[in-house]
């Protein structure tokens, strides 16, 4: 089978979905609005396709207007890019796609679903909104939907920030992210240099709550033997001053020993990051899909998460970790101690964690998934 992906741009938690369809024997293309500053191509490169001209002239004019006040409107793009579409459909009809499955509901996936229509491929949205979400019923929505692939999968069941219904849409479909399996419990070494070491990775963005972890690993300090490492990305005016601002905090409150910042490193530095620590922290908020936290389980790492995310539920609650109120640091404190107070407990949830990822997030699922929503556009054109 042919699988062709458009999408914003690849993002590393794609790369065990490549892994899995060329593993099984199937040609994978997957083209890009975009490239990101941090990826993973050790599976696949994808095709830069880009933006139209037109869009790449509007959105300087809004940058220019609107780039000083905000660190998020360059991802107007994400929503409102369009593609240059001769551009764009030469590539698809190249590659004879069996089946499309493009990203988010945008400008640049209305025209990607309008050129499968016209070819007859079959196509899928992927995006990251709740399965039980609650659509809008207004006449833009209602145009928009039509617009837009009639079938759907989504990694995130609920979210607090989202309107819920009971009942999931019919043609929508649950797929949780995919992670390879990448240091077992037998292999895991833990308490390195005498100590709990404690890691989260995100952004230096407010939204993700480093202040908050450092505070709670201050206080964390007084009675346990704890170390905290930190490690982000920050690559523009906005980030590299909340990096500055954290650096600080640190250094005005002699945390040095305490707290580690680290930024803009490598897929393998990171990942060595993982192999050393005994508890991975995602204090986030308004985090739409977060991914760190199910490649910590990867590691044999007990979690903890914040419940203003997504997939938080890729957690169960007590057995491989615990979901925290957002920004309560009080009961942030108390799922921590809960894990740490006894070391055992670290190394069972760790284990535990290891062991969801090979039973719930494997490219099995994801395949059958798939294929069942072909099944079932075959059957509706007969």
């Amino acid at each position: 089978m042919r699988v062709l992906y458009v999408a914003p741009r690849y993002h590393t938690n794609q790369t065990a979905v490549m892994e899995g369809w060329k593993s099984t024997g199937n040609e994978v293309c997957f083209l890009a609005h975009y490239a990101g500053k941090t990826e993973d191509y050790s599976v696949i490169r994808p095709e830069i396709i880009g933006y139209s001209r037109l869009f790449l002239l509007l959105q300087a004019v809004y940058l220019r207007l609107a780039g000083k006040r905000s660190e998020y409107a360059a991802d107007m793009k994400l929503k409102c890019g369009f593609p240059p579409v001769w551009k764009l459909y030469r590539r698809m009809k190249r590659f004879r796609p069996d089946v499309v499955i493009t990203r988010e509901r945008s400008v640049y996936s209305i025209v990607v679903t309008f050129l499968c229509r016209l070819n007859r491929w079959p196509v899928i949205l992927y995006y990251q909104s709740p399965l039980y979400e609650k659509r809008k019923e207004s006449f833009v929505y209602r145009v928009l939907y039509a617009l837009l692939p009639e079938y759907s999968i989504t990694p995130v069941r609920r979210s607090k920030r989202f309107v819920l219904q009971k009942e999931k849409p019919e043609k929508v479909y649950f797929i949780p992210f995919l992670m390879k399996p990448q240091l077992s419990p037998q292999g895991k070494k833990w308490f390195m240099d005498g100590r709990i070491n404690l890691f989260c990775i995100g952004k230096y963005q407010k939204r993700k709550n480093h202040m908050l972890m450092i505070q709670t690993a201050q206080r964390l300090a007084e009675n346990y033997p704890v170390h905290l490492v930190i490690a982000g990305e920050s690559s523009n005016a906005f980030q590299e001053s909340y990096y500055e601002e954290l650096n600080r905090y640190v250094e005005r409150e002699g945390l040095q020993a305490l707290v580690e910042l680290r930024r803009n490193l490598s897929r393998e530095e990171v990942f060595e990051l993982y192999r050393k620590a005994d508890l991975f922290v995602l204090p986030s908020s308004d985090e739409p899909a977060a991914v760190s936290h199910l490649e910590a389980m990867a590691f044999s790492l007990p979690v903890i998460s914040g419940d203003d995310n997504g997939t938080a539920d890729y957690i169960e609650n007590g057995e491989n970790g615990y979901i925290f109120r957002d920004q309560d640091a009080e009961d942030l404190y108390q799922k921590i101690v809960k894990i740490i107070e006894q070391p055992e407990n670290i190394q069972k949830m760790g284990a535990k964690s290891y062991e969801l990822v090979l039973k719930n997030h494997q490219f099995s699922l994801y395949r059958e998934t798939i294929l069942e929503i072909l099944d079932k556009m075959k059957k509706k054109q007969k």
